[in-house]
Order: structure tokens, then C-alpha cells, then sequence
């Protein structure tokens, strides 16, 4: 077949479609959206159905329970967002799975759109689950196709780990025929319970199942994931990315490289026949000193006379990301080789500007500061969100005092408060984060009457990540109408009395309720609501009624 060139998001697209896969789930998130909005526009051509899930827990389990008919499924998550699937996962590697589950986990190293730098490979390797990570788009849409393949055999979810540089990538990718789903099918009704009478026996055949992964790393096709090149008693071990770039650049032909995709379990012997030859080694990685501890291990476990370096001695940059720029460096200053060729420029860090012309954040923003200004209200401790809330931190507003992760603002601001300090405490949110996990801190809330002012900032999309559609606003990721509801209902049902909807724009009608609301105790939630101008309802797919 022709080849196409295809960046790194749309070759592990088009790898879960050509893999014949029924389900995605995702939340939006960068890096990962793209591959997902690529699945949205292209996937019911491939009988996929494709969803913007509450939540990346809640994505995790529909694509496992998917699964569990024999067909195959994929749940794609930016890293923070694989901290949500810890809990189902710890137990979904025991039972094991039906057809193909893939988790692809989008790393950020460098922080260019998220709040830190995780890694997912040591998430991954908790759970005890086969983890690959392409360097090239090629490669990205062989890993996929192979991983469910892989799934399918070991009877484990198959972890995929890629970075944000590798989705900008670009790279010729040959796809294969498309392979033909089963007709799903729920037969097994026995070995889909973890209960606690199984799960030593269980875990027992999870290890047995990591163990015959080794030994299918080091066969076709998997060995392909780690080709060698090059000849020397120096060398340089890449994973993912970090190795196209290290390929890009140029490599000194006098030293021993190998990139190495299957990341966990390591290819023991295939890793023992390229260190043996070595006398010195260094592991390039993006995140963590992930593969350097494994391999140190392995060396010493085998009598290897080896000296190996990286992120834990200092010669390699454990922060941020190791692109094109940093490996240009690390060529000059560790092995005093400058690449054969320039780098490209270093990507820049998310724009810091304020929120645009008409947001319908700045009305309410901007009037809170001017009745603070105005001695109208005293000011109070503003607890703010991921997504385009992280903007208030900038000027002209610097209103938000604390700020950590998605979902967690209300929840922050009832142990602020808990605390006996007398201020009053906003808890803002947007619509997406208040549906993702927010929820749950309004639900203690209410439990505990606690006094806080929630206000939910409703633009009635993801903005931020691309304008995905969110839980409520009418319309599914496919385009199918469904019941509108907001936050004002739940909050409704949680028997929450003083609950208020305000146009985004009518800046009277906010100074009035803020004033109000100062005066009053007991758990309050306030409804901002005006669609984000920068979209119009069509292209976004949701319903600004």
C-alpha cells in the first residue's frame, strides 16, 4: 500500500481504526485530543462510536466493560487524567480483559499545557500492564495495531505512552488492511469478578502474564520496536520521541544506539545482547529516570561492568522536555560531538495573554475586582480551576490564591474553610471541570452545608483544548441530540436553596447577587452562563439555549 504522511496524533488514530476497534473514550486534554478528534470525524466510517466521557475513570470503564463482549476498545488520557483510572485498573489487570483494550497516555514533558510533568509509565507499570511507546508515526501506527494484538494474547489492557512532541511529528505511515471486528458477544460469566476470595490467584496469573510479555517483546513483531544501530563501547539508549529527535539530529556514527518501544516488561535478552558490548551508557528519556533505573538493575543483575548515566548523575536534564534542543546540548557537552545537524526551534510555553475580547469569564471577573476596589466587598480567598480559569492568575485580574487540579476547587474550598478562617471563599469552576469531578466536592457541600460560594463558569464547551462538547450542553461528540441539563440542577437536587443562573454579560445583575451573596452563610451556587464567542454553535456542537 502508499504511504501517507501523517503526524503522530492522526497515525494512532488511524491505527485504532484500521484495528477495528468499537469504542473510544476520552476527556479532553492536550496532547490527547487530537487523536480523538481525529476518531470524531473519521470513526463512523469505521463503525466506531466515539465519546467525551465525565471523566477519565468513567472513559476507562466503558472501554473495559466494551471489551469484556470480545470487542476492542481504547480509552485515551492526557497524564494527570491516568491518575483517575488507577482504581478500576488495579483491578482490571486481575481479571484480566475480552477483546483488545488499549490506555494510550499522553505525556506533557515541558508542562506546555498542563499543570506538571508526570509520567504514566510508572503509572503503568504499578498496574502491572505492557507499556509501548513509538518514536515515529509509523511506528505509532504499528504499536497500535500489534497492541491490540497483544491484548488480545496476554488478556491485559496495553498501555501506549507518547508525548507531546511526538503528536507534532510528521512521518510517511503504510497502513495494512483493516481488520474485521468479531461479533461482540457476552459469554464469559465467570471470570469478570474481583472479589477477595480471587485475588491472590489472580495476581499469581497477572505475573505469569508479564512474564510471557518478556518473551513476546523479544519475537516479531515486537522486536522490530527496537531496532540497533551504529558500533562502539559507547552508547545511547532512546525511548520514544526522544529518539526520532536523536535520529533527526545525527548521531555519532562511533556510538552503539538502540530505541527501545517496549517499554515494560524490558526485552531482557534483546537489552542484554545490546549492553554487553558497552562500557559506558547513556539512557535518554523524556519524564523520569524510568527506563535508567530498569536497565541499571538489569546490568547489575547480570555481572555487566557497565558505567551508566542520565537523569540520576545529572548528565541528562530530568526536567522538561528533551527535545531537539536539549539532545543538541547533551551531544556537545556530555559526548563533545555538536549534532550533525541544527536544531529546530524550542517549541514555546502556552500563551500568557488575558482572556479575549467578550469572554464571558471577564464581565464577572472584572466587576468582582471593582466592588473589592470599591471597599463593596471584602475580598475573598479565590480558589480557581484547570482550563481557561488558569488565566485569572495573569494580569490585569490576579484573583486566583490557590489553584491545583481538575475538579478539585470545591472541594479545596470546604477544607478552607474547615479550617475557621472568616473570609469568605469562592470556589470557581468551569462547566466541563465542574461535571468532571467538581461534582463530587459540591455533593460534600451540600452534605455538610458548608459555606462557600460556588460559581460555575458555564461557556458551555472545553475551550481551551479545542471546544470539545461537554456533559449537559445538548449534544454528544457525534452530533446526537440529547436532554440539556446544567449545574443548576444537580445543584437543585442536592437541596442546595440559594442557587442562582446569571447571563454571562449582564454585569448589574452579578454585582447585585455578589453583594447578596456576601451577606449570606450556608453552601450557595451561582450559574455564569454565556457560550464562548470564539466558537459558533455549529462548529462547537452544542446547544447555547
Amino acid at each position: 500500500m502508499a504511504s501517507t504522511e501523517m503526524t503522530g496524533s492522526e497515525s494512532l488514530a488511524k491505527g485504532i481504526m484500521d484495528g477495528g476497534a468499537k469504542f473510544a473514550a476520552s476527556y479532553p486534554g492536550g496532547p490527547t485530543t487530537g487523536v480523538v478528534q481525529k476518531l470524531i470525524d473519521q470513526g463512523g466510517a469505521h463503525d466506531i462510536y466515539v465519546e467525551w466521557a465525565s471523566n477519565e475513570k468513567v472513559a476507562f470503564e466503558e472501554a473495559f466493560g466494551c471489551c469484556l463482549t470480545g470487542a476492542r476498545s481504547v480509552m485515551v488520557a492526557k497524564h494527570v487524567g491516568i491518575n483517575h483510572i488507577m482504581d478500576p485498573l488495579m483491578t482490571a489487570n486481575l481479571t484480566g480483559s475480552g477483546g483488545g483494550m488499549l490506555i494510550l497516555a499522553g505525556d506533557d514533558p515541558g508542562a506546555y499545557g498542563s499543570q506538571n510533568e508526570q509520567d504514566s509509565r510508572i503509572l503503568g507499570a504499578m498496574a502491572e500492564i505492557p507499556i509501548l511507546e513509538p518514536a515515529t508515526p509509523a511506528q505509532g501506527y504499528q504499536m497500535v495495531r500489534c497492541g491490540f494484538r497483544l491484548s488480545e494474547i496476554l488478556r491485559l489492557p496495553v498501555m501506549i505512552r507518547f508525548t507531546t512532541d511526538y503528536t507534532l511529528q510528521k512521518g510517511a505511515v503504510t497502513a495494512e488492511t483493516p481488520h474485521k471486528p468479531v461479533e461482540p458477544a457476552f459469554v464469559d460469566h465467570k471470570s469478570f469478578k474481583q472479589v477477595p476470595s480471587n485475588a491472590v490467584e489472580n495476581h499469581v496469573r497477572l505475573h505469569a502474564k508479564m512474564r510471557q510479555s518478556i518473551q513476546l517483546f523479544e519475537q516479531d513483531p515486537y522486536d522490530r520496536f527496537n531496532p540497533v544501530s551504529g558500533d562502539g563501547t559507547l552508547g545511547l539508549l532512546a525511548c520514544g520521541q526522544v529518539a526520532a529527535a536523536l535520529d533527526r539530529l545525527g548521531s555519532p556514527a562511533s556510538v552503539r544506539c538502540m530505541s527501545l518501544g517496549t517499554i515494560s516488561p524490558l526485552p531482557e535478552q534483546s537489552l542484554l545482547i545490546f549492553l554487553k558490548p558497552l562500557k559506558r551508557l547513556y539512557v535518554l528519556e523524556d519524564g523520569e529516570p524510568f527506563m535508567e533505573i530498569r536497565v541499571r538493575d538489569l546490568a547489575q543483575k547480570n555481572g555487566l561492568a557497565l558505567e551508566i548515566l542520565g537523569k540520576t548523575g545529572g548528565q541528562v536534564p530530568w526536567e522538561g522536555s528533551l527535545n531537539e534542543a536539549a539532545l543538541a546540548r547533551f551531544l556537545t557537552d556530555q559526548l563533545e560531538q555538536p549534532p550533525a545537524k541544527t536544531p529546530a526551534g524550542q517549541r514555546q510555553l502556552p500563551s500568557r495573554k488575558p482572556l479575549g475580547i467578550d469572554c464571558p469569564y471577564e464581565p464577572f471577573v472584572m466587576t468582582l475586582k471593582e466592588l473589592i476596589a470599591d471597599g463593596k466587598l471584602d475580598r475573598p480567598v479565590v480558589v480557581g480551576e484547570t482550563g481557561c480559569l488558569v488565566k485569572l492568575n495573569n494580569p490585569p485580574y490576579d484573583m486566583l490564591d490557590v489553584k491545583y487540579s481538575m475538579g478539585s476547587s470545591i472541594g479545596l474550598a470546604c477544607g478552607l474553610r474547615r479550617s475557621g478562617i472568616k473570609d469568605k471563599i469562592l470556589a470557581l469552576t468551569g462547566d466541563s471541570a465542574f461535571f468532571h469531578t467538581g461534582i463530587n466536592g459540591l455533593i460534600t457541600a451540600a452534605h455538610h452545608r458548608t459555606d462557600i460560594i460556588v460559581v460555575v463558569m458555564d461557556n458551555r464547551t472545553v475551550a481551551l483544548t479545542g471546544f470539545q462538547t461537554t456533559i449537559g450542553t445538548g449534544q454528544t461528540a457525534s452530533g446526537e441530540r440529547v436532554p440539556t441539563f446544567g449545574p443548576e440542577d444537580v445543584a437543585k437536587a442536592l437541596n442546595i436553596e440559594n442557587v442562582q443562573v446569571l447571563d454571562a454579560y449582564d454585569r448589574d445583575a452579578i454585582a447585585e447577587t455578589l453583594k447578596k451573596l456576601w451577606q449570606q452563610k450556608g453552601p450557595a451556587l451561582v450559574v455564569v452562563r454565556g457560550a464562548c464567542p470564539y466558537i459558533d454553535a455549529k462548529s462547537c456542537r452544542i446547544d447555547t439555549t
